[in-house]
């Protein structure tokens, strides 16, 4: 089997800047060491990227070896349908019933085969499984009447917007489509998307204070440590995460917050925002 190239990006600030420390190439046991010093941990991906898929089951499978205290979280679900996966997880409910349940097929669409073997190692050790994605119900409303006017239990109180270079990543996103778009509604849209999946993160650290979070997520929402992660530290400051990214030519960036030489630590509490 082979895998792609790990490389090693650190991020500058505290809020992942768009200038690097340094850069450099990175063993798969090396990288499962600094790994473990982080609460959050971002496996990117480009969706049909079969290899991809592979290495985010390595990681995960050698994360747990190394410590049970694992919970991940998966984009490819969509938050209302939570109680299927739970009763797949607790063996209620076979594969092909929790994909129809969860409207799997409808609602994502990507072949299973590529994430099929990350929910069967979360089933065969009871590992906590847990959807990550807003209904896209919500989003529909939030390009209907524009995200000023949303309140939603899927999204935080106070909405963290996109600033700079990723405001302007996501305009470049958006010009790459055909047809014509409102450039206010492709931009709520996509803030209502990483701020729902941030906030559901966010809920997952509160409730398991002594577990890492790993998520399994598309790289456009983790562009240079924007999107969720950005999100993510505007509304818990004192979290640590890392990312890893997948690039062009086979490599992995992997970026990590400027504490990083801190040893993992399940001590902090946290308070959800009202």
């Amino acid at each position: 089997m082979r895998y792609v190239i790990l490389c090693l990006l650190i991020f500058n600030s505290i809020l992942f800047s768009s200038s690097w420390k340094f850069f450099y190439e990175i063993g798969f046991e090396s990288l499962i060491d600094k790994l473990l010093k982080y609460r959050v941990i971002y496996l990117g991906e480009v969706h049909d990227r079969k290899e991809i898929h592979e290495l985010q089951l390595k990681i995960i499978k050698a994360l747990y070896q190394r410590d049970k205290r694992l919970v991940i979280t998966m984009e490819m679900f969509q938050q209302p349908f939570q109680e299927y996966i739970d009763f797949y997880i607790e063996g209620e409910i076979d594969e092909k019933e929790m994909l129809e349940r969860t409207q799997y097929k409808k609602r994502w669409g990507m072949r299973e085969e590529l994430y099929r073997d990350i929910w069967r190692f979360a089933q065969r050790y009871g590992i906590k499984l847990y959807a990550l994605n807003v209904p896209f119900e919500l989003l529909r409303e939030v390009r209907n009447k524009g995200l000023e006017n949303i309140r939603s239990v899927y999204l935080p109180p106070k909405i963290i917007f996109p600033v700079g270079e990723y405001k302007k990543f996501l305009i470049e996103q958006m010009k790459r489509h055909k047809g014509k778009f409102d450039e206010k509604r492709f931009i709520d849209i996509q803030t209502a998307w990483d701020n729902g999946m941030a906030y559901k993160i966010l809920k997952l650290i509160a409730l398991y204070p002594d577990h890492r979070i790993v998520v399994i997520v598309g790289k456009g929402h983790l562009y240079r440590g924007y999107g969720i992660p950005f999100v993510l530290k505007r509304l818990y400051p004192k979290v640590r995460q890392a990312i890893l990214y997948p690039v062009e030519d086979e490599k992995f960036y992997f970026l990590f917050s400027k504490d990083f030489s801190k040893e993992y630590s399940s001590t902090n509490s946290i308070r959800l925002p009202n």
